[in-house]
């Protein structure tokens, strides 16, 4: 620590103690503070009460309410001070206090403003593209040099479509937590179709519907985005068709087709082969849903 403060806490922790070995001075001081916190409260209580009278908005005198009690609390610490120490100290004091702050703002803000050009110029993501971070998921609508601004999808949703709430994250989150992005030069992302049917069912002639519709979707809607960002397609084009598989649980046959889809898109596809597939499905006379069965027993 500098010598020009140690001296000045040395000087105020000797105006301190001199100030507790005078009784008088001592108890006018306690006096002054008891009278200080007691106007300060008094005040507090009547201006909330005046803005709850005429103020009806919730949050606005929610608000207002806050920055009264932070207000008063600040200029009740303040008289405080000065009744305590002298004048040219606490504003020493008062300083001090004020430039740590500053230094601790000034700190995020620089952090902040440094993401923002690593986001910006080093494209870590763009306006548009979706991404998750610390387990929130959105597309993104607008970077700050602050803040980035997300339109949140899913959030306890079942489809990945928008919840209307738009959250607000630090530039700098980016430097604290992994980052997934989704919608750069390519916007496709793996979704699945799953069915469970009975084991009795016909997989084999609902393999061949399923499999169909994915086929149809994938040559229709698919394929012509593929080409446009992928210029040898042809040595990838089988990798990235849809893909069938079986497997079987307790319940039944489990199929499952996974495919491709531009993650803007992904409710309405998946909505349009749902409807596509499950007519195809329930009107066939040897395909059936498994139905979970719960037994309950009592003792």
């Amino acid at each position: 620590m500098p010598d020009f403060l140690k001296d000045y806490f040395t000087d105020l922790s000797e105006g301190l103690f001199s100030t507790l070995n005078t009784p008088d001075a001592y108890f006018n001081k306690i006096a002054l503070t008891t009278i200080a916190i007691v106007i300060a409260a008094l005040l507090y209580l009547a201006l909330k009460k005046l803005i709850t009278r005429n103020e009806a908005d919730f949050k606005k005198r929610l608000k207002s309410q806050k920055v009264l009690k932070s207000s008063i609390m600040v200029l009740a610490i303040l008289f405080v001070l000065f009744i305590w120490i002298q004048a040219i100290n606490a504003l020493i004091l008062i300083a001090l206090l004020i430039g740590v702050f500053l230094a601790f703002m000034v700190r995020g803000l620089t952090t902040n403003i440094t993401a923002y050009f690593v986001i910006k110029y080093w494209k870590y993501f763009e306006i548009s593209n979706r991404i998750e971070i610390n387990g929130i998921i959105g597309d993104v609508i607008d970077i700050t040099p602050i803040n980035v601004k997300l339109l949140e999808v899913r959030g306890g949703l079942s489809s990945d479509a928008n919840t209307g709430r738009v959250i607000k994250l630090p530039n700098s989150i980016i430097f604290d937590e992994s980052l997934e992005i989704v919608g750069g030069k390519n916007s496709f992302v793996w979704h699945e179709l799953q069915y469970v049917l009975s084991f009795d069912s016909d997989w084999q002639a609902a393999e061949k519907l399923i499999t169909e519709a994915g086929e149809t979707y994938f040559e229709e809607q698919v394929l012509h985005q593929l080409k446009k960002n992928i210029r040898h397609l042809s040595e990838e084009q089988e990798a990235l068709r849809p893909v069938f598989s079986v497997d079987t649980n307790d319940a039944g046959i489990v199929l499952t087709l996974r495919y491709l889809v531009d993650y803007q898109h992904a409710t309405r596809v998946k909505t349009e082969l749902q409807r596509k597939v499950l007519p195809q499905l329930t009107d066939h006379a040897n395909i059936e849903f498994a139905i979970l069965e719960v037994k309950v027993f009592r003792g």
